[in-house]
């Protein structure tokens, strides 16, 4: 998943659908790569005020699966082989 705007931001993600997790102030563009496993659901969200965001999930390195281009993106993937 990445992020990518300018300036700083607060990332909130969450990977296989485990616990949320939060960076504050990050600098940009902010990127998290993880392992995918038979049943997934992720999603990662972003936070800069009015700056306009891009979020997007890559899946196995090349396939856009989600994207989202606004003020406090969201972007969310589920997966199950």
């Amino acid at each position: 998943m990445k992020v990518v705007g300018d300036g700083r931001a607060t990332i909130r993600w969450r990977i296989n659908g485990g616990d949320e997790q939060v960076e504050t102030n990050v600098a940009l563009p902010w990127e998290k790569q993880y392992p995918v496993y038979e049943r997934v659901s992720s999603e990662v969200t972003a936070d800069a005020g009015d700056t306009v965001l891009g979020c997007f999930i890559i899946f196995r390195g090349d396939m856009l699966v989600a994207y989202r281009n606004d003020p406090q993106p969201r972007c969310e993937f589920a997966y199950w082989d």
